[in-house]
């Protein structure tokens, strides 16, 4: 009776995960089952070539780890960052008729989040994409045009707007839309850390 009253008091005394946490039921800490049961599909973190619409491994690592990353990474560490993502699983997950996840996974637990928004092909307005995220999340503790940031000690999430060159020709539909990134901040130093090993040059920093 004590020892289960005690684990009644730790579990009520358990910090809750943040609300920016959590998007369409798929939550950091959780399972890719959540993703597989949106009828997506998962990968080895190493996989060599594109994932989902044209994304490949490094597009991930920039845009879900970029914002919180020491430091940039570049195409030519394309190689390093495969390896440093060989430890996990990338997953694609259709959420609904306008937005897409994709997600890194360690161990099967969920590390970081990518969802964009198209329809027929076209990205959102950022308006309506914003309005969404401060419907779920609440109001941003940073807010700038193109980049809101929700943070904590242990997750960080973004609301973002690409910025596209109109030098740079056809670019992709998916690097065109608002995008919201989930992502748990030990998982990016521990990503950064195995790429640094893998091979990328500089030094190692805390995301």
């Amino acid at each position: 009776m004590i020892a289960s009253l005690a684990l009644l008091l730790q579990l009520r005394s358990a910090p809750a995960q943040p609300r920016w946490t959590t998007l369409y039921d798929v939550r950091l800490g959780g399972s890719v089952d959540d993703m597989l049961a949106k009828g997506g599909e998962c990968q080895p973190g190493d996989a060599v070539g594109s994932f989902g619409p044209g994304m490949s491994v490094y597009s991930f690592a920039q845009m879900s780890f970029g914002y919180a990353l020491p430091h940039s990474h570049q195409l030519s560490d394309s190689a390093a960052i495969r390896r440093a993502l060989s430890v996990g699983t990338l997953c694609w997950a259709p959420l609904d008729s306008s937005a897409r996840a994709l997600a890194a996974a360690v161990d099967r637990r969920i590390v970081a989040v990518i969802v964009y928004f198209l329809r027929d092909s076209m990205p959102l307005p950022p308006d309506s994409v914003r309005r969404f995220a401060y419907a779920a999340w609440g109001r941003p503790m940073h807010h700038s045009p193109t980049l809101d940031t929700w943070s904590s000690p242990h997750y960080r999430s973004y609301f973002m707007v690409p910025y596209v060159p109109a030098s740079r020709g056809y670019v992709p539909p998916w690097a065109r839309t608002p995008q919201l990134i989930m992502l748990d901040i030990a998982a990016c130093t521990a990503f950064d850390r195995r790429a640094h090993r893998a091979g990328i040059r500089g030094e190692v920093g805390e995301c």
